[in-house]
This record gives C-alpha cells, structure tokens and sequence, in this order.
C-alpha cells in the first residue's frame, strides 16, 4: 500500500518504520516544543496524510519513551506522556501529538524527536439498532477487574 503525505513544513519528517516488521510507524517533531511543568500541548509533526479510504490512523506511545523518558534539550530525559489519538481518513489537516509534560519543572523537546507512532487501521462500520434487551453473557455487567488481579492457581 502506499500513502500520500505533504511536508507543511520544511523540517519536517518523512514517517518511517524502523523495521520491516514493525506494526507502527515513527512519528517526529518539526519543532521544538517547551512544556510548562505538569501541563498538555501538542507537538507539531509537519505532516499531512491522506489515508486511503477504509482506513485510520492511531497514534500511539513509544515504549522507549513510556519506559525512559523524551529526550530534551538539556540532555535529560523527560517524563511525559504520549495520548492516543485517531486521524480520520477524511481529515487533510497537520498532524499533531497529544502530551503532557508529568515534570516539576519545565522541558524542551528538540525538533526531530521521535515522539510517537501511527498505526494504520481498517476503519469498519455498522449501523446501530436500538433494542429493549440484549443478550445474556456468563461475564454480564463484570467490568474494572471484576476477574481479579491475580493468577489463580
């Protein structure tokens, strides 16, 4: 499959996998972003897609950053955390990543970062149909760790 993107800035990115078995692709920066502590922003990718029809992207964590920390510009590693979010097969706009900074004290991020990853998706729909009752399950309404935390020996 092959998928148009248009650089909407000149330090943009191509998006690339790092493996040819990854399931997500990498996603960068186009600029440096400085976060406040403990507060949300967006970083900017420079990027716009155009998803061919049937399909989404996710935008997801990295591990490493989830485990390690975001590089900075002050040579630290930074705890962040990347949101999940969802570019619609219609939407032309510049992609960008929901975070926030969880740091006491304020962070850079350098532009070029890999900061987090898309996964292309099949994109299904239904219609939905009001009913009075729906079918009965062993589980029921068991949710929020209603199986317990532990393995049951």
């Amino acid at each position: 499959m092959k998928m148009n993107i248009k650089k909407v800035s000149k330090d943009a990115v191509t998006p690339q996998f790092a493996h040819k078995t990854d399931s997500g692709f990498d996603l960068f920066t186009s600029e440096d972003l400085t976060l406040a502590p403990k507060t949300k922003g967006v970083a900017k990718t420079g990027i716009i897609f155009e998803i061919p029809y049937g399909f989404g992207i996710q935008v997801k964590n990295k591990s490493g950053i989830t485990l390690k920390g975001v590089p900075t510009a002050s040579g630290k590693n930074a705890d962040i955390t990347v949101y999940e979010g969802t570019i619609d097969m219609d939407y032309r706009g510049e992609v960008m990543i929901m975070l926030k900074n969880e740091e006491d004290h304020e962070i850079t991020i350098k532009k070029h970062t890999k900061l987090a990853q898309g996964v292309l998706r099949k994109v299904y729909h239904c219609e939905f149909i009001e009913v009075d009752e729906v079918s009965e399950t062993k589980r029921g309404q068991g949710g929020f760790g209603s199986t317990g935390t532990m393995h049951k020996e």
